[in-house]
């Protein structure tokens, strides 16, 4: 059995070897146990900012408009009625779709209920 296994040890040694040869005209696998040298670690920072800068400029540019274009079109949203309560409670009556919604926004958080159909008076502009 140990007669099989010598041959594919001898092998895999061979291959790992072959593998870091390779490695090494890239800088990548180096004998010395040194420290990575600066200039190459400025240049790796340099490209990934740049490629996050040309990303976020593209987005900025274009938008994302992965979700919007699958959805379809958004329905409009017309702003009827705003109040502002005691306490920081902003209450805001919108309509969208023929249903009036109510939304409420306190400091701790956003809630909205649909109050029903519009009457047929307010959604004619």
């Amino acid at each position: 059995m140990a007669a099989l296994g010598a041959p594919l040890l001898a092998r895999a040694a061979d291959t790992a070897a072959a593998g870091a040869e390779k490695l090494k005209g890239f800088g990548l696998a180096r004998s010395d146990a040194g420290s990575l040298p600066i200039g190459r670690v400025i240049l790796a920072f340099l490209l990934v900012a740049a490629l996050a800068w040309g990303l976020t400029w593209l987005l900025r540019r274009y938008g994302f408009r992965g979700a919007a274009v699958t959805a379809g079109t958004a329905a409009p949203i017309r702003t009827l009625a705003r109040n502002t309560l005691p306490g920081g409670v902003t209450c805001h009556l919108v309509e969208t779709q023929g249903r009036q919604v109510l939304i409420t926004v306190t400091r701790h958080g956003v809630s909205s209920t649909v109050l029903g159909d519009a009457p047929a008076s307010a959604t004619t502009p």
